[in-house]
């Protein structure tokens, strides 16, 4: 009964932090059917080597390195954290981005990316362009059409839903040589005015982890339908959604997972 309960309780403290190399490459299957590997001439055993060297960063200084170098194995390091907020900054890993993955999926230069690009008429009018590849497009679509339906019942969300801060834009993420999500066009800012960004409360002295949420119903529907929240990052950016649908996958797989694991423990 006693190692029963310190296994309970080494999971309970451990829970959502092992990674598992053969989810992360199921959920990269079940996110984009059309698959990257075909371009790159990769195979799925290629990419699941990559995938069994999956770190672990335990310091902020591994944690800039994976920023800079853009490993896919990265991103999966720690698991999206559904409903709750990362306490730690170097384990923001969903914040890591592999360029080359993204390219291979949306547009390997800027040209290539507006090539890919559809206009979206947005619930304020405004005409937002994003990007039509793997499902990303049609994704946003699905958002705008439930979040126009809550609205309906709760006018109210609408302050956070019209004068969007922008979705494509070719650019670099402020103070650093890396891409944004923006630049592929798969990323959406809401309300600037109604969000909160780490980088800026830095600056103004007022970095606060108990910062102001955006309604919990327009975080739902976005990661629903496969858009990862800045929010629940440490590097908080509450106005950013982007689409990073297997990425949600693992974290609900390795959640499953783990709970079928302390399920089965206390049978024993």
């Amino acid at each position: 009964m006693f190692y029963k309960f310190l296994f309970l309780t080494l999971f309970s403290s451990l829970s959502y932090t092992f990674a598992n190399p053969n989810l992360a490459l199921q959920c990269l299957k079940e996110s984009y059917p059309i698959l990257f590997i075909e371009q790159n001439r990769m195979t799925y055993k290629d990419i699941l080597w990559e995938l069994t060297k999956i770190p672990k960063h335990n310091n902020m200084q591994d944690y800039e390195n994976a920023l800079r170098t853009g490993n896919l194995a990265d991103s999966f390091a720690y698991a999206y954290p559904l409903g709750f907020r990362t306490l730690e900054p170097f384990k923001d890993s969903t914040r890591i981005h592999d360029y080359a993955f993204l390219a291979s999926l949306y547009g390997e230069n800027q040209k290539n990316v507006e090539s890919h690009l559809k206009p979206l008429t947005w619930m304020d009018g405004s005409q937002l362009l994003f990007n039509s590849q793997n499902g990303a497009y049609a994704a946003l679509k699905r958002v705008k059409d439930r979040l126009i339906q809550v609205a309906k019942e709760n006018p109210k969300l609408l302050t956070y839903l019209e004068n969007i801060g922008g979705t494509y834009k070719w650019r670099k993420i402020a103070n650093t040589n890396r891409l944004s999500a923006h630049s592929f066009g798969i990323a959406i800012d809401i309300n600037v005015a109604k969000s909160r960004y780490w980088l800026w409360d830095i600056k103004q002295k007022a970095l606060n982890q108990d910062i102001a949420q955006i309604p919990a119903i327009i975080v739902q529907i976005f990661e629903e339908e496969g858009f990862i929240w800045g929010g629940r990052w440490w590097h908080y950016d509450t106005m950013h959604f982007e689409y990073r649908p297997e990425i949600l996958c693992y974290a609900k797989a390795l959640k499953n997972a783990e709970s079928k694991t302390l399920k089965n423990s206390k049978s024993l």
